[in-house]
């Protein structure tokens, strides 16, 4: 049973385009993280991050600065607004994953322990995809967002084919 929503052509061509330039240049500031989820002690596969927005969910307070890049995602986020009709944004972080010999899931997680929802934006295709622990997969089709409930638990599943999978991580309070 599907329990999620896909959207297809979230973006129009020029707000995608822009995004694209961004991520996918060296104008984006990425961090290296050694593990995708914090609870995974093999910390062999890490990842990059570009976190625009990180706030508490409990205090509702900026846990890290607010990215000087922020404003790269001003159309994507109205019209994310629009789609969705947040109340609270807990997290907005950008992913780069380098290309892994073989596609294996990652640790299944939940980002938060409270209710919450998640999207993933998909800014380039690739063989990589969102695994719940249901067994449905969303497979990484640029311009195409995800939404779902953040306590259903899902994994990362690390492309072979290309170089790099982009994606936009948002968790938000409705």
């Amino acid at each position: 049973m599907q329990d999620f929503e896909v959207v297809e052509n979230f973006l129009d061509q020029e707000n995608l385009n822009h995004l694209k330039i961004f991520f996918m240049s060296p104008r984006s500031q990425w961090r290296f993280k050694d593990s995708l989820v914090d609870t995974d002690k093999q910390k062999k596969d890490g990842y990059f991050v570009h976190s625009f927005r990180d706030i508490h969910p409990i205090t509702f307070k900026d846990v890290l600065p607010i990215s000087p890049n922020y404003s790269v995602l001003f159309n994507f986020m109205e019209k994310l607004k629009n789609k969705v009709n947040f109340k609270q944004i807990l997290r907005i972080r950008a992913s780069l994953f380098p290309r892994r010999e073989y596609l294996k899931a990652d640790t299944f997680h939940v980002d938060y322990p409270i209710n919450h929802k998640v999207c993933i934006f998909y800014i380039n295709s690739n063989n990589g995809y969102t695994l719940f622990k249901s067994g449905e997969k969303v497979d990484s089709i640029e311009n195409r967002l995800l939404i779902f409930d953040g306590l259903k638990e899902h994994a990362t599943v690390v492309q072979t084919d290309k170089s790099a999978r982009y994606i936009i991580n948002i968790n938000y309070l409705t």
